[in-house]
Protein backbone atom coordinates (compact mmCIF):
# COMPACT_ATOMS: atom_id res chain seq x y z
CA UNK A 1 0.00 0.00 0.00
CA UNK A 2 1.44 3.38 -1.02
CA UNK A 3 1.76 5.89 1.80
CA UNK A 4 1.38 9.64 1.29
CA UNK A 5 3.70 12.33 2.64
CA UNK A 6 2.90 16.04 2.45
CA UNK A 7 5.90 18.25 1.72
CA UNK A 8 5.39 21.81 2.92
CA UNK A 9 7.40 24.64 1.38
CA UNK A 10 6.75 28.36 1.10
CA UNK A 11 7.54 28.18 -2.63
CA UNK A 12 7.85 25.14 -4.84
CA UNK A 13 10.46 25.71 -5.99
CA UNK A 14 13.21 28.32 -6.31
CA UNK A 15 15.82 27.40 -8.93
CA UNK A 16 18.49 27.69 -6.25
CA UNK A 17 16.50 25.12 -4.24
CA UNK A 18 15.80 22.59 -6.98
CA UNK A 19 17.25 19.89 -4.70
CA UNK A 20 13.90 19.88 -2.89
CA UNK A 21 12.30 18.71 -6.12
CA UNK A 22 15.00 16.06 -6.56
CA UNK A 23 14.22 14.61 -3.14
CA UNK A 24 10.55 14.18 -4.03
CA UNK A 25 11.25 12.78 -7.47
CA UNK A 26 13.42 9.96 -6.15
CA UNK A 27 11.50 9.16 -2.99
CA UNK A 28 10.60 5.47 -2.90
CA UNK A 29 7.59 3.74 -1.31
CA UNK A 30 5.86 7.03 -0.46
CA UNK A 31 3.62 9.16 -2.65
CA UNK A 32 4.64 12.85 -2.31
CA UNK A 33 2.15 15.71 -2.40
CA UNK A 34 3.25 19.33 -2.11
CA UNK A 35 1.46 21.96 -0.03
CA UNK A 36 2.69 25.43 -0.96
CA UNK A 37 1.61 29.03 -1.24
CA UNK A 38 3.05 29.48 -4.70
CA UNK A 39 4.71 27.43 -7.46
CA UNK A 40 7.73 28.56 -9.46
CA UNK A 41 9.90 27.16 -12.26
CA UNK A 42 7.80 24.06 -12.85
CA UNK A 43 8.51 24.47 -16.56
CA UNK A 44 12.14 23.51 -15.89
CA UNK A 45 11.30 19.92 -14.89
CA UNK A 46 9.58 17.04 -16.67
CA UNK A 47 8.28 15.18 -13.62
CA UNK A 48 5.98 16.87 -11.13
CA UNK A 49 4.33 15.62 -7.94
CA UNK A 50 0.74 16.32 -6.99
CA UNK A 51 0.72 19.97 -5.90
CA UNK A 52 -1.79 21.92 -3.83
CA UNK A 53 -1.09 25.64 -4.35
CA UNK A 54 -3.15 28.04 -2.27
CA UNK A 55 -2.65 30.98 -4.64
CA UNK A 56 -4.07 29.00 -7.55
CA UNK A 57 -6.66 26.85 -5.79
CA UNK A 58 -8.38 29.50 -3.67
CA UNK A 59 -10.07 32.75 -4.77
CA UNK A 60 -8.52 35.85 -3.20
CA UNK A 61 -11.33 36.34 -0.66
CA UNK A 62 -11.35 32.72 0.47
CA UNK A 63 -7.56 32.74 0.63
CA UNK A 64 -7.70 35.72 2.98
CA UNK A 65 -10.12 33.89 5.28
CA UNK A 66 -7.87 30.85 5.09
CA UNK A 67 -4.96 33.01 6.29
CA UNK A 68 -6.99 34.45 9.15
CA UNK A 69 -7.93 30.93 10.22
CA UNK A 70 -4.25 29.99 10.13
CA UNK A 71 -3.51 32.67 12.73
CA UNK A 72 -6.36 31.50 14.93
CA UNK A 73 -6.08 27.72 14.54
CA UNK A 74 -2.39 27.24 13.71
CA UNK A 75 -3.09 25.62 10.33
CA UNK A 76 -4.74 26.42 7.01
CA UNK A 77 -8.20 24.81 6.82
CA UNK A 78 -7.64 24.38 3.07
CA UNK A 79 -4.48 22.37 3.72
CA UNK A 80 -6.24 20.30 6.36
CA UNK A 81 -9.10 19.40 4.01
CA UNK A 82 -6.71 18.42 1.23
CA UNK A 83 -4.51 16.43 3.62
CA UNK A 84 -7.54 14.47 4.84
CA UNK A 85 -8.68 13.87 1.28
CA UNK A 86 -5.29 12.55 0.16
CA UNK A 87 -4.83 10.53 3.39
CA UNK A 88 -1.54 12.13 4.34
CA UNK A 89 0.34 9.99 6.87
CA UNK A 90 3.36 12.22 7.52
CA UNK A 91 4.46 15.82 6.94
CA UNK A 92 7.94 16.79 5.78
CA UNK A 93 8.63 20.52 6.12
CA UNK A 94 11.46 22.16 4.20
CA UNK A 95 13.37 24.83 6.17
CA UNK A 96 12.98 25.52 9.86
CA UNK A 97 10.30 28.23 9.65
CA UNK A 98 8.08 25.97 7.58
CA UNK A 99 8.55 23.27 10.19
CA UNK A 100 7.26 25.62 12.89
CA UNK A 101 4.33 26.67 10.69
CA UNK A 102 3.50 22.99 10.02
CA UNK A 103 3.20 22.06 13.69
CA UNK A 104 -0.49 22.97 13.81
CA UNK A 105 -1.61 20.76 10.96
CA UNK A 106 0.58 17.86 12.14
CA UNK A 107 -1.12 18.07 15.54
CA UNK A 108 -4.57 18.32 13.99
CA UNK A 109 -3.91 15.25 11.85
CA UNK A 110 -2.02 13.50 14.68
CA UNK A 111 0.81 12.48 12.36
CA UNK A 112 4.65 12.78 12.54
CA UNK A 113 6.39 15.97 11.45
CA UNK A 114 9.86 15.82 9.89
CA UNK A 115 11.72 19.09 9.27
CA UNK A 116 14.86 19.56 7.18
CA UNK A 117 17.15 22.49 7.99
CA UNK A 118 19.30 23.71 5.13
CA UNK A 119 21.32 26.79 6.07
CA UNK A 120 20.10 30.30 6.77
CA UNK A 121 17.28 28.87 8.87
CA UNK A 122 19.76 27.62 11.49
CA UNK A 123 22.32 30.42 11.25
CA UNK A 124 21.24 33.84 10.00
CA UNK A 125 17.54 33.69 10.91
CA UNK A 126 17.76 32.99 14.67
CA UNK A 127 20.66 35.41 14.97
CA UNK A 128 18.94 38.27 13.16
CA UNK A 129 15.50 37.57 14.63
CA UNK A 130 15.83 36.21 18.20
CA UNK A 131 12.10 35.46 18.38
CA UNK A 132 12.80 32.49 16.12
CA UNK A 133 14.95 30.99 18.86
CA UNK A 134 11.85 30.62 21.02
CA UNK A 135 9.78 29.31 18.10
CA UNK A 136 12.47 26.75 17.39
CA UNK A 137 12.42 25.53 20.98
CA UNK A 138 8.74 24.77 20.48
CA UNK A 139 9.46 23.09 17.16
CA UNK A 140 12.27 20.96 18.61
CA UNK A 141 10.05 19.89 21.49
CA UNK A 142 6.97 19.01 19.45
CA UNK A 143 8.46 18.04 16.09
CA UNK A 144 9.30 14.39 15.49
CA UNK A 145 12.65 14.34 13.65
CA UNK A 146 15.05 16.87 12.12
CA UNK A 147 17.15 16.18 9.06
CA UNK A 148 20.51 17.81 8.33
CA UNK A 149 23.10 17.39 5.59
CA UNK A 150 25.98 16.63 7.94
CA UNK A 151 27.36 16.77 11.48
CA UNK A 152 28.23 20.48 11.39
CA UNK A 153 24.60 21.35 10.73
CA UNK A 154 23.55 18.91 13.43
CA UNK A 155 25.70 20.78 15.97
CA UNK A 156 23.95 24.02 15.01
CA UNK A 157 20.56 22.50 15.81
CA UNK A 158 21.86 21.18 19.12
CA UNK A 159 23.11 24.68 19.99
CA UNK A 160 19.60 25.99 19.26
CA UNK A 161 18.09 23.49 21.66
CA UNK A 162 17.36 20.37 19.62
CA UNK A 163 17.88 17.02 21.32
CA UNK A 164 20.65 15.03 19.55
CA UNK A 165 18.47 11.92 19.41
CA UNK A 166 16.00 13.77 17.19
CA UNK A 167 18.65 14.70 14.59
CA UNK A 168 19.31 12.50 11.55
CA UNK A 169 21.98 13.08 8.89
CA UNK A 170 20.38 12.76 5.47
CA UNK A 171 22.54 13.73 2.50
CA UNK A 172 21.04 15.62 -0.41
CA UNK A 173 21.31 13.52 -3.52
CA UNK A 174 21.95 14.41 -7.14
CA UNK A 175 20.84 12.50 -10.19
CA UNK A 176 24.16 10.83 -10.86
CA UNK A 177 22.98 9.56 -14.24
CA UNK A 178 22.87 13.23 -15.30
CA UNK A 179 26.43 13.74 -14.08
CA UNK A 180 28.41 10.70 -15.21
CA UNK A 181 32.13 10.74 -14.31
CA UNK A 182 34.18 12.27 -17.12
CA UNK A 183 35.99 9.87 -19.39
CA UNK A 184 39.10 12.01 -19.89
CA UNK A 185 40.98 14.83 -18.20
CA UNK A 186 42.54 18.02 -19.50
CA UNK A 187 46.20 17.23 -18.77
CA UNK A 188 48.13 20.02 -20.49
CA UNK A 189 48.06 23.81 -20.55
CA UNK A 190 46.40 26.32 -18.20
CA UNK A 191 44.19 24.92 -15.44
CA UNK A 192 40.51 25.78 -15.77
CA UNK A 193 39.05 26.80 -12.40
CA UNK A 194 35.40 27.62 -11.79
CA UNK A 195 33.12 28.92 -9.04
CA UNK A 196 29.32 28.81 -9.22
CA UNK A 197 26.54 30.20 -7.06
CA UNK A 198 24.78 33.35 -5.96
CA UNK A 199 26.86 36.45 -5.33
CA UNK A 200 26.27 36.50 -1.60
CA UNK A 201 28.81 36.90 1.17
CA UNK A 202 28.70 33.31 2.42
CA UNK A 203 29.88 31.97 -0.96
CA UNK A 204 33.26 33.65 -0.42
CA UNK A 205 33.77 34.39 -4.12
CA UNK A 206 35.98 37.47 -3.51
CA UNK A 207 38.39 35.21 -1.60
CA UNK A 208 38.47 32.80 -4.53
CA UNK A 209 39.07 35.63 -6.99
CA UNK A 210 41.94 37.10 -4.97
CA UNK A 211 43.45 33.64 -4.50
CA UNK A 212 43.37 33.07 -8.25
CA UNK A 213 45.05 36.44 -8.86
CA UNK A 214 47.82 35.45 -6.44
CA UNK A 215 48.06 32.11 -8.26
CA UNK A 216 48.83 34.00 -11.49
CA UNK A 217 51.31 36.28 -9.74
CA UNK A 218 53.18 33.25 -8.44
CA UNK A 219 53.60 31.79 -11.89
CA UNK A 220 50.47 29.72 -12.22
CA UNK A 221 48.77 29.45 -15.60
CA UNK A 222 45.02 29.19 -15.70
CA UNK A 223 41.59 30.73 -16.12
CA UNK A 224 38.74 31.32 -13.69
CA UNK A 225 35.07 31.23 -14.66
CA UNK A 226 32.61 32.76 -12.19
CA UNK A 227 29.07 31.51 -12.82
CA UNK A 228 26.12 33.24 -11.17
CA UNK A 229 24.91 36.73 -10.41
CA UNK A 230 23.77 39.07 -7.67
CA UNK A 231 20.28 39.14 -6.24
CA UNK A 232 18.43 42.40 -5.59
CA UNK A 233 19.95 43.05 -2.14
CA UNK A 234 22.48 45.83 -1.62
CA UNK A 235 25.03 43.42 -0.14
CA UNK A 236 24.87 41.08 -3.11
CA UNK A 237 25.10 43.94 -5.62
CA UNK A 238 28.12 45.26 -3.72
CA UNK A 239 29.92 41.92 -4.01
CA UNK A 240 29.24 41.86 -7.75
CA UNK A 241 30.59 45.38 -8.18
CA UNK A 242 33.68 44.66 -6.07
CA UNK A 243 34.59 41.57 -8.08
CA UNK A 244 34.12 43.28 -11.44
CA UNK A 245 36.15 46.28 -10.32
CA UNK A 246 38.89 43.96 -9.04
CA UNK A 247 39.12 42.27 -12.44
CA UNK A 248 39.30 45.64 -14.20
CA UNK A 249 41.80 47.18 -11.77
CA UNK A 250 44.23 44.28 -12.14
CA UNK A 251 43.55 43.75 -15.85
CA UNK A 252 42.37 40.17 -15.47
CA UNK A 253 39.77 40.30 -18.24
CA UNK A 254 41.59 37.63 -20.28
CA UNK A 255 41.86 35.23 -17.35
CA UNK A 256 38.56 35.79 -15.51
CA UNK A 257 35.12 35.35 -17.10
CA UNK A 258 31.74 36.27 -15.62
CA UNK A 259 28.96 34.26 -17.28
CA UNK A 260 26.00 35.60 -15.30
CA UNK A 261 23.13 33.23 -14.54
CA UNK A 262 22.96 30.27 -16.91
CA UNK A 263 20.44 27.43 -17.35
CA UNK A 264 21.04 24.28 -15.34
CA UNK A 265 21.88 22.29 -18.47
CA UNK A 266 24.54 24.83 -19.40
CA UNK A 267 25.94 24.67 -15.86
CA UNK A 268 26.24 20.92 -16.29
CA UNK A 269 28.37 21.42 -19.40
CA UNK A 270 30.64 23.78 -17.51
CA UNK A 271 31.45 21.07 -14.97
CA UNK A 272 32.94 18.96 -17.76
CA UNK A 273 34.82 21.78 -19.47
CA UNK A 274 36.59 22.89 -16.28
CA UNK A 275 39.18 21.04 -14.24
CA UNK A 276 38.86 22.26 -10.64
CA UNK A 277 35.81 23.46 -8.73
CA UNK A 278 36.47 26.12 -6.07
CA UNK A 279 34.10 26.59 -3.10
CA UNK A 280 35.63 29.21 -0.74
CA UNK A 281 32.53 29.56 1.45
CA UNK A 282 32.64 31.54 4.71
CA UNK A 283 30.28 32.72 7.42
CA UNK A 284 28.72 36.07 6.52
CA UNK A 285 28.75 39.01 8.90
CA UNK A 286 25.02 38.52 9.58
CA UNK A 287 25.60 34.89 10.57
CA UNK A 288 24.42 33.33 7.31
CA UNK A 289 26.34 30.25 6.17
CA UNK A 290 25.99 27.21 3.94
CA UNK A 291 24.42 25.15 6.71
CA UNK A 292 25.30 21.92 4.96
CA UNK A 293 27.18 22.26 1.72
CA UNK A 294 26.41 23.75 -1.71
CA UNK A 295 24.75 21.29 -4.08
CA UNK A 296 27.07 22.64 -6.78
CA UNK A 297 29.95 20.97 -4.91
CA UNK A 298 28.10 17.64 -5.06
CA UNK A 299 27.32 18.04 -8.77
CA UNK A 300 30.90 19.06 -9.63
CA UNK A 301 32.24 16.07 -7.71
CA UNK A 302 29.80 13.73 -9.46
CA UNK A 303 31.15 14.99 -12.80
CA UNK A 304 34.65 14.06 -11.69
CA UNK A 305 36.04 17.50 -10.88
CA UNK A 306 38.84 17.93 -8.36
CA UNK A 307 37.75 20.22 -5.54
CA UNK A 308 39.21 23.11 -3.55
CA UNK A 309 37.16 24.52 -0.72
CA UNK A 310 37.05 25.89 2.80
CA UNK A 311 36.60 24.15 6.13
CA UNK A 312 33.10 25.56 6.37
CA UNK A 313 29.96 23.83 7.62
CA UNK A 314 29.67 20.38 5.99
CA UNK A 315 31.84 21.07 2.94
CA UNK A 316 34.50 18.68 4.35
CA UNK A 317 31.95 15.87 4.03
CA UNK A 318 32.58 15.93 0.27
CA UNK A 319 35.90 17.77 -0.06
CA UNK A 320 38.04 15.29 1.81
CA UNK A 321 41.67 16.42 2.11
CA UNK A 322 44.08 14.59 -0.18
CA UNK A 323 41.28 12.29 -1.30
CA UNK A 324 38.71 14.27 -3.29
CA UNK A 325 40.27 17.72 -2.93
CA UNK A 326 42.11 20.24 -0.77
CA UNK A 327 40.78 22.41 2.05
CA UNK A 328 41.72 25.86 3.37
CA UNK A 329 40.60 27.72 6.46
CA UNK A 330 37.77 30.19 5.87
CA UNK A 331 38.97 33.46 4.35
CA UNK A 332 42.60 32.30 3.95
CA UNK A 333 43.35 33.29 0.38
CA UNK A 334 47.01 32.26 0.65
CA UNK A 335 45.96 28.68 1.44
CA UNK A 336 43.57 28.64 -1.51
CA UNK A 337 46.39 29.91 -3.73
CA UNK A 338 48.76 27.21 -2.47
CA UNK A 339 46.18 24.54 -3.31
CA UNK A 340 45.64 25.99 -6.80
CA UNK A 341 49.39 25.89 -7.43
CA UNK A 342 49.66 22.32 -6.14
CA UNK A 343 47.04 21.13 -8.62
CA UNK A 344 48.51 23.14 -11.49
CA UNK A 345 51.92 21.56 -10.91
CA UNK A 346 50.48 18.05 -10.81
CA UNK A 347 47.72 17.34 -13.33
CA UNK A 348 47.69 13.72 -12.17
CA UNK A 349 46.47 14.98 -8.80
CA UNK A 350 43.48 16.60 -10.50
CA UNK A 351 42.61 13.33 -12.20
CA UNK A 352 43.02 11.18 -9.09
CA UNK A 353 40.99 13.48 -6.88
CA UNK A 354 38.31 13.89 -9.53
CA UNK A 355 37.88 10.15 -9.89
CA UNK A 356 37.67 9.67 -6.13
CA UNK A 357 35.17 12.52 -5.85
CA UNK A 358 32.91 10.90 -8.45
CA UNK A 359 33.10 7.56 -6.64
CA UNK A 360 32.13 9.21 -3.34
CA UNK A 361 29.04 10.83 -4.86
CA UNK A 362 27.95 7.54 -6.43
CA UNK A 363 28.13 5.90 -2.98
CA UNK A 364 26.81 8.59 -0.65
CA UNK A 365 24.98 11.27 -2.63
CA UNK A 366 23.11 9.35 -5.31
CA UNK A 367 19.53 10.68 -5.44
CA UNK A 368 18.03 7.21 -5.82
CA UNK A 369 19.99 5.89 -2.83
CA UNK A 370 19.02 8.91 -0.73
CA UNK A 371 15.39 8.50 -1.80
CA UNK A 372 15.39 4.98 -0.35
CA UNK A 373 17.05 6.19 2.85
CA UNK A 374 14.48 8.95 3.24
CA UNK A 375 11.68 6.39 2.87
CA UNK A 376 13.33 4.32 5.61
CA UNK A 377 13.31 7.35 7.91
CA UNK A 378 9.61 7.88 7.21
CA UNK A 379 8.81 4.21 7.76
CA UNK A 380 10.56 4.16 11.13
CA UNK A 381 8.32 6.99 12.34
CA UNK A 382 5.17 4.97 11.72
Amino acid sequence: MTKTVAHTSLYYFELSENWIHTQLKHLSEWNPVVFTNETKNLDTVKWQPLIYERRRELPAGIRQLDSIAMKLLGYYPSFYRRAKKTKVGLIHAHFGPMGFLSLGIAKKLNIPLVTTFYGYDASELPRQYPSWQEDYKTLFKEGTKFLVEGPAMGKKLEALGCSPDKIIIQHLGVETERFPPRESYHSEGPVRFMMAGRFVEKKGFPFGLRAFHAFLQRGGEGTLTIIGDANDTDGSQKIKQQMREYVQDYKLQHEVTFTGLIPLEELKKQYYWHDVFVAPSTQAANGDDEGGLPVTVIEAAAAGMALIGSRHCDIPEVIRPNETGLLAQEGRTEQLTTHMLAMAKNPTLIQQMGQQAAALIQREYNAAVQGRRLAQIYNALL
